[in-house]
């Protein structure tokens, strides 16, 4: 709670005006004697005590306890509880004023004074008849209180203010890091060099995918380059995108592996963030083909429009390679989920050492 020095300083002097205000309140009637009389007493330490303690505990235990955690019917009982204590408990008239008013804390001096017994020659004033004796409000006490409470909501409110506009910050440098970092790693240059070597090969055999194939690598350079850079895309463009990466990975591919894709799409209207599930499609190709061992890639893709449910299994060539090369692009993903899909989305990894398996579930609300 209190990381400064200045912070500690605040609140002594916050304290010590707090500590004063008796002495303002009764400046007319005391003499100096009188009032170091009322600061040295056990009483006044006793109601300083309460107000101490009042403060503290609504500070560091109601406040986040209750009141930043929406119970706000709760803390405003304890409030209203409080002030009805303070009002028929009286502190300030009995443990100050009224000892003070009967000269408890009296100066001295007029300890010693002769008695003035003129009073004892003054007849009784005549009462026509039995009056009602009603207790005085102390307004001071609910006065107090009132200001220790406000006093203490605001200091609170105010940290917690300064400390979400810190994870802000942060959290839109994270985001801007991650953006960053996004865009980078989706322009491959290992794909980029392969998949030109392919069509090389293609253009040179005069062979009939070659033309086709220039055509998807435009298509999805130009997706890559100008749509994605929005926040979310139709995700019929982004299927459209990851047809034909899946293509044009296939140009390199022997018999050796198989690549089984099902789209199940009832909703092609449906937005989605642009190259979400590229990343796990991207590592299933890289680290899920071999040209010595049969290998299987599986994708699916289902949409609502509730929901977008991805899936990707490949079967583990390496685990060491896997381990080693798929960590920050996954882990881009995850910032870049937690930024555009917070609190609307599941995600699960399963890698049992022969197969890696992607679960991604996106809730539109």
């Amino acid at each position: 709670m209190f990381k400064t020095k200045n912070f500690w300083i605040l609140h002594l002097l916050g304290w010590l005006l707090f500590i004063s205000l008796p002495f303002t309140i009764m400046s007319r009637e005391a003499e100096q004697g009188r009032q170091v009389a009322v600061l040295t007493s056990g009483s006044f330490w006793l109601f300083f005590l309460i107000y101490f303690a009042l403060f503290y505990l609504n500070l560091r235990f109601l406040i986040p306890g209750l009141f930043l955690k929406q119970r706000h019917w709760i803390y405003a009982g304890i409030f209203v509880n409080g002030f009805v204590v303070f009002y028929f408990t009286q502190p300030f008239e009995n443990l100050i004023f009224k000892k003070f008013r009967n000269q408890e804390f009296d100066h001295p001096q007029r300890l010693h004074s002769p008695p003035d017994h003129s009073f004892e020659r003054m007849p009784p004033p005549h009462r026509p008849g039995p009056r009602r004796q009603t207790a005085p409000v102390d307004f001071v006490s609910l006065v107090l209180f009132v200001i220790i409470w406000v006093v203490a909501m605001a200091i609170r409110i105010s940290e917690q203010w300064r400390l979400s506009e810190r994870k802000a910050i942060l959290s839109e440098a994270d985001k801007a890091q991650a953006e960053l970092s996004f865009f980078k790693a989706q322009i491959n240059p290992h794909f980029l060099f392969n998949t030109l070597n392919n069509i090389y090969s293609l253009a040179v055999s005069k062979h009939d995918n070659t033309a086709p194939s220039i055509l998807k690598l435009s298509k999805m350079m130009r997706y890559i380059t100008e749509e994605a850079t929005e926040n979310y895309v139709p995700l019929e463009d982004e299927i459209a995108c990851l047809k034909n990466y899946i293509d044009l990975q296939r140009l390199r591919l022997n018999e050796k592996t198989k690549v089984d894709v099902e789209l199940k799409i009832a909703d092609t209207d449906t937005a989605v963030a642009p190259l979400i599930m590229m990343t796990f499609v991207e590592n299933a190709f890289k680290f899920g083909v071999s040209n010595h061992r049969d290998s299987l890639i599986r994708i699916c893709i289902e949409s609502t429009a509730e929901m977008i449910s991805f899936f990707c299994e490949n079967m583990i060539i390496d685990q060491g390679t896997i381990e080693n090369g798929s960590g920050v692009g996954i882990a881009n993903t995850k910032k870049r989920l937690d930024f555009l899909y917070a609190g609307r989305y599941e995600f699960k990894i399963e890698n049992n050492e022969k197969t890696f398996v992607v679960h991604l579930k996106l809730f539109s609300k």
